[in-house]
């Protein structure tokens, strides 16, 4: 490149380039100590190019795509099927439905890739959706108990 003075976040770039071709195989152990050491001592950019020079070019890093407003709607229609259940599960018997809801576009939120205070908005419909579906599932199992009694007496 040239004989400018490299920094040293230049530096630990180049560290974990070399560690990356060594987690790929391209370099061993030895080799990565010995280039590391280099790195570290280089004081511009062409000493730290003749450490990587039998190297593959970096490979730049896949970000997810952005997704706004589908992580934003996904997010609050977690939290929307995860906190509807709260008035409703006593009286209605599908309560469940809206916790299982909360659960499913909870996690296709996260997975999403949106920004983290939508993933937090969809982790809190995501269990919000879950204590709906146990308190659900403990609801129907307690009317089933009790009817069994009924019947027994």
């Amino acid at each position: 490149m040239s004989d400018l003075r490299a920094s040293d976040r230049d530096r630990e770039a180049v560290v974990a380039r070399l560690g990356a071709a060594a987690g790929e195989g391209r370099l061993t152990l030895a080799e990565l100590g010995d280039r590391s050491g280099q790195a570290y001592a280089a004081k511009t950019y062409r000493e730290l190019d003749v450490v990587v020079a039998d190297l593959p070019p970096a490979r730049r890093e896949c970000r997810r795509p952005d997704v706004g407003h589908a992580g934003l709607g996904l997010s609050l229609l977690a939290l929307v099927g995860g906190v509807v259940w709260m008035p409703l599960f006593r009286h209605v018997d599908f309560g469940a439905l809206a916790g299982a809801a909360g659960v499913v576009s909870g996690m296709v939120a996260l997975r999403a890739g949106a920004h983290s205070w939508c993933r937090a908005v969809a982790l809190l419909g995501l269990v919000g959706g879950c204590v709906g579906l146990a308190l659900q599932v403990a609801w129907i199992a307690f009317h089933v108990l009790m009817g069994v009694r009924h019947s027994m007496l």
